[in-house]
């Protein structure tokens, strides 16, 4: 049988790679809203309930449209759909999340699609590709409202609306407190086919980390993590020094290995976190680590969190942000004072800046 003109589940080999326009920036530590979306499986889903049981999360992926196949989009503006970047490949990015479903379930993770296609649209698309899991549907675009979700405009004749979700996919963590926030944004993704495959390796490095004491390592390991990182046990602040082998301090570790480490400063109704260092880099461990120092100001008390960091640490200034966590201060010169107390405090670091300032970011709890 000749296959149609217009296949779907197929991804062309030039397609355009979409670009971060800063759409998503907003989303992370967004709280799920009380919001009723209707579902495939039949009626709706509160958005504040998704999980199917205690200990659960959620995954959730968001696609402009899916195709049918022998039938191609309309043009916009004589532009193709496979033309316009991150337009193309709903199908092969929900089919990988359908082919990996047994896997994410094994986490202890929910996956639910999201588009602004119709319920009537999705349910076809879910009864031809046997997805396992629920489609929710924005049609009436309140959630779109509700978080300023990125979208785009399409001509669509049937099955939704002509606004359409851009690509992307979130991580939520339901807390002790029933409140789901959005603990990881991937936006834009591209390919779409390896999204799932992208969420689901990420998901798997951070969930084999465990946050503890810092008693559970050697206090030798400790002090020379910090050594190689900050040259010194002793860390400056805001025009104070601090003593990191007094702090609060909670370790992380992954399959009973030593990879990082947080120690803070708690003071209600506010906390400091003093450092924060992952041993590898872009395995969720900074991540997971900032988000338990989060719960523990929280639990004690704190109405805000914040920390230190130099002008010239770029690497520290974006992560931070991606975070969620704002720049509020500029302290002019406190590096350069710190410096007259602790002469051991380098001028310049790997980026080529003066180390001079320091910048406060903070997350209000």
């Amino acid at each position: 049988m000749a296959e149609p003109s217009h296949n779907p589940a197929h991804l062309p080999p030039d397609l355009p790679i979409p670009t971060d326009d800063g759409g998503a920036s907003h989303l992370r530590r967004g709280v799920l809203p009380n919001l009723n979306l209707p579902s495939t499986a039949g009626g709706t889903r509160n958005l504040r309930n998704l999980p199917s049981g205690p200990g659960r999360n959620v995954v959730l992926f968001f696609f402009p449209r899916t195709g049918v196949p022998g039938e191609p989009p309309a043009l916009r503006d004589g532009l193709s759909w496979d033309q316009l970047p991150g337009a193309r490949g709903c199908t092969p990015q929900s089919c990988g999340f359908r082919d990996l479903h047994q896997a994410f379930n094994m986490l202890g993770i929910d996956v639910y699609g999201v588009s602004t296609s119709t319920p009537e649209h999705q349910l076809e698309f879910v009864r031809r590709n046997h997805i396992p899991f629920e489609l929710l549907s924005d049609h009436r675009l309140e959630l779109i409202r509700e978080l300023r979700l990125p979208t785009f405009e399409w001509p669509v004749a049937s099955g939704g609306p002509t606004t359409l979700m851009r690509r992307m996919a979130w991580y939520v963590e339901v807390d002790e407190d029933k409140a789901a926030y959005v603990r990881k944004v991937w936006y834009p993704v591209f390919p779409p086919d390896r999204c799932a495959h992208t969420v689901l390796e990420w998901l798997r490095r951070r969930l084999e980390i465990s946050i503890g004491p810092s008693s559970l390592v050697s206090p030798g390991e400790v002090e020379g993590a910090l050594l190689r990182e900050f040259h010194s046990t002793t860390i400056e602040s805001r025009g104070r020094s601090f003593d990191t082998r007094k702090l609060k301090s909670f370790v992380a570790q992954r399959r009973g290995e030593f990879v990082g480490l947080v120690t803070m400063n708690i003071v209600p109704p506010e906390a400091e976190v003093i450092t924060l260092q992952a041993l590898a880099q872009g395995e969720g461990i900074g991540s997971t680590l900032l988000h338990f120092a989060e719960c523990v100001a929280q639990y004690a008390g704190c109405r805000r969190i914040f920390l230190t960091t130099s002008n010239d640490n770029l690497h520290a200034l974006g992560f931070y942000q991606r975070q969620g966590w704002r720049i509020v201060a500029v302290h002019t010169n406190a590096i350069n004072a710190a410096r007259t107390r602790n002469p051991g405090l380098p001028l310049m670091t790997g980026s080529g800046i003066l180390s001079q300032d320091e910048i406060e970011l903070e997350l209000v709890l």
